[in-house]
């Protein structure tokens, strides 16, 4: 709800704008619209507004729609990258590994899936063609249903070899998964000590209040019948 009221509000700011400017300010209109994208996403429409296609790619017309929006984010990504004195990745346990976007050639070696979070980002063809690529997207601080995520999980868990997951940063839709992962895994009893388990590998993962209850549902549908 929060996310909604944000970006309606910044939708209906710029509408404003271009209308007592007008002239240049008619191009405000663009921005306006990929807020309101933005608002209808977290409102239900959910991550396909996005146009996030199976291959990591976007659809055109998403990226056109979205391309105000987009480049922030993304300008935001690079600097973040840049500055920020935090890991690129960390390893949770053996075989599970997290952490944020990553640019062709950072792909820890070794690493036979990858499972990107990310919405918002195409994915760089490198790290697409470096082994098995899973694309499950999720809006920031949000989640999806559990019966789209679980059979993804379980698939992953059987796989013999390491595991990539990342969203942007990852923070929030990483912890979340990754911790649900080690559950699938066997690598913990429960939802509270798998995910204690992640931030102790990357101090910087938080969850929203919805990943929270979203990971303790998952928790339930992956627990094997009578435990």
């Amino acid at each position: 709800m929060k996310y909604t009221f944000v970006f309606t509000t910044a939708a209906a700011l710029l509408t404003f704008l271009a209308q007592r400017l007008q002239g240049l300010g008619w191009l405000l209109l663009w921005p306006a619209l990929s807020f309101a994208f933005l608002a209808l996403a977290y409102a239900g429409l959910g991550a396909r507004v996005f146009g996030k296609q199976p291959d990591g790619r976007m659809q055109p017309w998403a990226v056109f729609a979205l391309l105000p929006y987009l480049l922030l984010t993304w300008g935001t990504w690079h600097l973040a990258r840049r500055f920020s004195r935090e890991r690129a990745f960390d390893e949770v346990v053996p075989g599970v590994l997290v952490g944020r976007r990553l640019l062709t050639g950072e792909l820890p070696a070794g690493v036979t899936a990858v499972l990107d979070l990310t919405s918002e980002f195409i994915e760089p063809e490198g790290i697409r063609a470096a082994g098995r690529y899973v694309s499950l997207p999720i809006l920031d601080a949000s989640t999806l249903p559990v019966e789209q995520v679980a059979p993804v999980l379980r698939e992953l868990a059987a796989l013999p070899g390491p595991v990539y997951i990342h969203c942007a940063q990852g923070h929030g839709r990483t912890g979340m998964i990754a911790a649900a992962l080690l559950e699938a895994r066997g690598d913990a009893p429960d939802a509270k000590a798998a995910l204690a388990r992640v931030r102790q590998a990357r101090p910087g993962v938080r969850l929203s209040a919805l990943q929270e209850r979203a990971l303790d549902a998952l928790s339930a549908a992956l627990r094997p019948a009578g435990v």
